[in-house]
C-alpha cells in the first residue's frame, strides 16, 4: 500500500480502524500557515525584547473563524506554564458583568477584594507583576474593550496606555475583529505602541496549496487526495470564502465521509456530504 502521501511519523494510523481513524480527524490537527506563524514570531520576539519603554503591543485582528482562537491555545501551550510570563482574559467570559479593568487585573491574579477603587491601579502591582515573572497579558475578544461607550472606552484606552508604560511595562496582545484597529485610533499614542497583524482570508496561491498539501500530510487516509488540485482548491475558496476555519471543517468532514463510505480519499463529493451532514456519519 502507497502512503507516500502520509509524512513517515504518522503513516502507521493509516492502518487503524474506521472509529479510531474518525477519532483522530476530529481532534484539532494544527498545520502552519505563514500568517500564524508570523503571529507566534512576533509574540516570542516581543517577550524577548528587554528595556523597551513603552512595551510593545500587539493587535491581531480577524473576523470569526480566522484561526484567532487556535493561536491564543498555542500561546497558552507555551507560556502560561512558564513562571507565568503570560496573563490570559478573554472579554467574552464575564458571567458577573465586571468591568475591563477588573478583569485584566483578575486575569493577572489579583482578586476583586484587593483591586482598590474604581478606576485606580493597586498599589504594589509594578511589585506584584516582578514577583509573579507577568511580562505580558493576552486579550481575547480585544474589541469589546475598545468599542464600549465613549466614556468607558477612554477609561479602557488610559488603562493599557498605564499598563503598558512604565513602571509596568506590560505587553499587552489583543485578539480581535477589524473593528478595534479604527477603536484604537482615538488614542494616537497608544497607537503606536501597537504592532497590528490582520489574518485575512486564504486566496488561491502557491501558500494555500502549500497549506493543503501540509494537512494531507496529517490525515490518516489511505489514498493521495491531492488537496491542493485545481478542483479542491476553487471548491474550498468558494464553499468557504477562505476562512481557516471553514476551510478545516470541509477537509474534517470531507475525510471522515470519506472514511465512512470506504473512498478513503477526501473529493468534492466527500465535502459535499460533510457540508450536508456534518456530524451524521
Amino acid at each position: 500500500m502507497d502512503l507516500s502521501h502520509i509524512k513517515d511519523a504518522k503513516r502507521s494510523f493509516a492502518m487503524y480502524g474506521v472509529l479510531e481513524r474518525i477519532e483522530i480527524i476530529n481532534k484539532n490537527i494544527w498545520v502552519d500557515c505563514p500568517q500564524c506563524s508570523r503571529v507566534e514570531r512576533v509574540v516570542k520576539n516581543m517577550l524577548s525584547a528587554r528595556g523597551v519603554t513603552p512595551a510593545p503591543c500587539l493587535l491581531v485582528c480577524g473576523e470569526g473563524g480566522a484561526g484567532k482562537t487556535s493561536i491564543i491555545s498555542r500561546i497558552s501551550s507555551k507560556y502560561a506554564a512558564v513562571d507565568g510570563v503570560v496573563a490570559f482574559a478573554s472579554l467574552s467570559e464575564n458571567p458577573d458583568n465586571l468591568r475591563f479593568r477588573d478583569l485584566l487585573l483578575l486575569a493577572l491574579g489579583v482578586p476583586l477584594k484587593a483591586q482598590g477603587g474604581a478606576g485606580k491601579i493597586p498599589n504594589g502591582l509594578e511589585k506584584y507583576l516582578q514577583l509573579r515573572k507577568i511580562s505580558a497579558i493576552v486579550i481575547d475578544e480585544f474589541h469589546d474593550a475598545l468599542l464600549a461607550q465613549l466614556g468607558e472606552q477612554r477609561k479602557n484606552l488610559s488603562l493599557l496606555k498605564t499598563l503598558s508604560g512604565p513602571p509596568y511595562h506590560l505587553r499587552v496582545m489583543g485578539f480581535g475583529t477589524f473593528s478595534a484597529v479604527n477603536a484604537l485610533k482615538q488614542d494616537p499614542q497608544l497607537e503606536r505602541r501597537f504592532e497590528i497583524l490582520k489574518l485575512l482570508p486564504w486566496v488561491e496561491g502557491d501558500e494555500f496549496r502549500s497549506f493543503l498539501a501540509s494537512i494531507e500530510e496529517n490525515l490518516p487516509l489511505r489514498k493521495a487526495s491531492k488537496l491542493y488540485s485545481a478542483e479542491i482548491v476553487n471548491y474550498l475558496l468558494t464553499n468557504t470564502r477562505g476562512t481557516m476555519d471553514e476551510v478545516l471543517k470541509a477537509i474534517k468532514f470531507g475525510a471522515i465521509h470519506a472514511l465512512t463510505n470506504g473512498e478513503e480519499k477526501i473529493t468534492v463529493e466527500s465535502m459535499n456530504e460533510g457540508f450536508i451532514r456534518r456530524w451524521d456519519y
